[in-house]
């Protein structure tokens, strides 16, 4: 075993299950925190704008799929997309296949909102990672993508 792995190797550091979701838990406080206090005056709370985001990348995605697509639960997709069309982000359309299913889609206002939205992660992404050398960030995405199973997709 070379001398790198040994110094991060779970076997070695009994501590590294526990870092490791105390580090993953940080990061998603963090960026939650962030996010919510710079959409809240749009009337966001939650994942809201990560169910906005999907909708701009998926247009006619059904709450069904987002669940599936995010792992949130089917109930609170469904109370956050009929948050986002009350405040006028998001609009239904019956599916024409599956008349008990309902397709998403932005409206004017939500598609106005998507560039903010992706302007705020990236400043977080950037505050979170100013630390770090290019060669790390690249490190970094790297083996969080293997972990998580993106790298397959």
């Amino acid at each position: 075993m070379a001398k790198e792995e040994q110094q991060f190797s779970p076997e070695l550091s009994k501590d590294f299950t526990r870092e490791l979701g105390r580090a993953v838990t940080c990061l998603h406080r963090s960026r939650s925190k962030f996010m919510g206090e710079r959409l809240r005056e749009h009337g966001f709370s939650g994942a809201m704008y990560m169910i906005l985001l999907h909708v701009d990348r998926h247009p006619g995605a059904s709450q069904d799929s987002i669940a599936n697509h995010m792992y949130i639960d089917k109930c609170n997709v469904a109370r956050r997309t009929k948050k986002l069309e009350e405040l006028g982000y998001i609009r239904r359309e019956t599916d024409q296949a599956d008349r008990r299913q309902n397709n998403l889609y932005l409206t004017d206002k939500g598609r106005e909102l998507v560039p903010v939205i992706k302007t705020y992660l990236s400043q977080w992404g950037q505050g979170m990672t100013e630390s770090l050398s290019e060669k790390e960030k690249d490190t970094l995405i790297t083996l969080l993508t293997k972990m998580t199973g993106q790298n397959k997709r």
